[in-house]
């Protein structure tokens, strides 16, 4: 299991800034996760499939499609930490946990 940081309020597909920021943030969030992933151990083998549970940093209304989108980044850096393609999953499930934690955690099967 990994266990990663929430994402930057820019990352929201919602959220309307500028790209350079956009792409900023979205690198400091890539780099993040490859690097947790990294030093996760987790082996690198043939997953297909990806169990992500938000732990929402309030108990505000989130849009679960909207936190996958803000994810993607992240999800971009942990594949490459573990040197996969993220083609490979096949089936992905999405959970919103009722407590609060502000971090995602994703299992890979």
């Amino acid at each position: 299991m990994i266990t990663l940081p929430w994402y930057p309020r820019q990352l929201n597909p919602n959220v309307s800034s500028h790209y350079h920021e956009k792409a900023r943030h979205k690198a400091i969030y890539k780099e993040a996760c490859y690097w947790i992933t990294k030093e996760s151990k987790t082996k690198s083998k043939d997953y297909t499939e990806l169990h992500i549970r938000f732990f929402k940093p309030n108990r505000r209304w989130m849009d679960l499609d909207n936190m996958l989108a803000s994810i993607k980044s992240g999800l971009d850096g942990m594949c490459l930490a573990l040197e996969i393609d993220d083609r490979c999953f096949t089936k992905i499930v999405l959970e919103i946990d009722k407590n609060i934690g502000g971090m995602i955690q994703i299992e890979l099967k």
